[in-house]
């Protein structure tokens, strides 16, 4: 059987894609079972919760196999193609390039409709209509949680966790990222939606979990370029009132660090997304580890 040059190249190139994603996902296979993320969940054991949920690929906006997930991450980390990306799943997957570009120029929807294409995650239907290539996510929730948890291992070098779940906690057992950060139990919240819809409520459901997982460091994200000050800190300081009148101990009043950073010592950091998530990590991180008199006793720590 005599094969044309075309099928040859795309023969090929179907072989080189398959090789490659068998490649990362054995390099992910290697680092699950890395002693560094063994001491991650070693951690949660200790503290009695059982993990029978971590880094799951569904409701992503890429399959398990996906080979371009180092082009995905570069993207994200602009604000715009965040925002693009809430646009898309508004539009159920199905769009034109007017209807989400609504924050940015309609010149920057079409580059990242151009880059959706290229990277194989959008595809033209003709006519300026776009559709996601394959299964719409319900929320960028889990993909803001993945990429969370790939700027705390790329960026800060920590093993790291995402979408985890797990038995034998008092308040539920969802967490949306855990690492080790030197030695010292990290826990991120991640927020997806503008501080005008997060309310007490989720403010109160993050305490409550931090006395089940007790954190050496939290943090609070939210991904927004928004002031935080005018609802999000009013949130914390509410929470706080209502935990010291039950006897919870929190320290020093909230102060901030940086420009839309906050600090509620002793061990929680309230962040958004102005400027860039990795600076606003790394200021959080050096405080930590640079902040007086940081080092209270155990039983200081919300939980502890």
């Amino acid at each position: 059987m005599v094969y044309s040059e075309k099928k040859i190249i795309l023969t090929l190139d179907r072989i080189n894609k398959e090789l490659r994603a068998l490649r990362q996902d054995v390099n992910l296979l290697k680092e699950s079972d890395s002693p560094r993320l063994a001491e991650l969940r070693g951690m949660l054991r200790r503290r009695g919760l059982i993990l029978y949920r971590e880094n799951p690929v569904q409701h992503l906006f890429f399959s398990p196999a996906y080979d371009k997930k180092e082009q995905f991450y570069e993207l994200c980390k602009k604000y715009s193609f965040r925002l693009f990306l809430r646009e898309i799943l508004t539009a159920k997957g199905q769009f034109r390039i007017p209807g989400v570009a609504r924050f940015y120029s309609a010149e920057t929807g079409r580059k990242y409709i151009r880059s959706l294409i290229t990277m194989g995650l959008a595809e033209s239907l003709g006519g300026n209509q776009y559709r996601l290539s394959g299964e719409c996510p319900t929320s960028i929730g889990p993909t803001l949680e993945w990429f969370m948890a790939e700027i705390l291992r790329r960026e800060f070098s920590c093993p790291t966790l995402y979408g985890l779940r797990c038995k034998g906690t008092r308040f539920g057992g969802d967490y949306d990222v855990i690492a080790s950060l030197e030695g010292r139990l990290l826990y991120l919240e991640v927020k997806s939606s503008p501080p005008k819809n997060i309310e007490g409520a989720e403010v109160h459901e993050f305490f409550s979990r931090l006395q089940d997982l007790i954190p050496r460091i939290a943090l609070f994200f939210v991904d927004t370029e928004l002031r935080l000050k005018d609802k999000i800190v009013p949130l914390f300081e509410a929470e706080r009132q209502f935990q010291k009148s039950q006897g919870n101990g929190l320290g020093p009043p909230i102060q901030k660090i940086a420009d839309e950073i906050f600090f509620a010592p002793p061990q929680i950091y309230i962040l958004g997304s102005k400027r860039s998530i990795t600076r606003n990590l790394a200021l959080c991180f050096q405080h930590h580890f640079t902040f007086p008199g940081l080092e209270y006793e155990g039983r200081e720590f919300l939980g502890g």
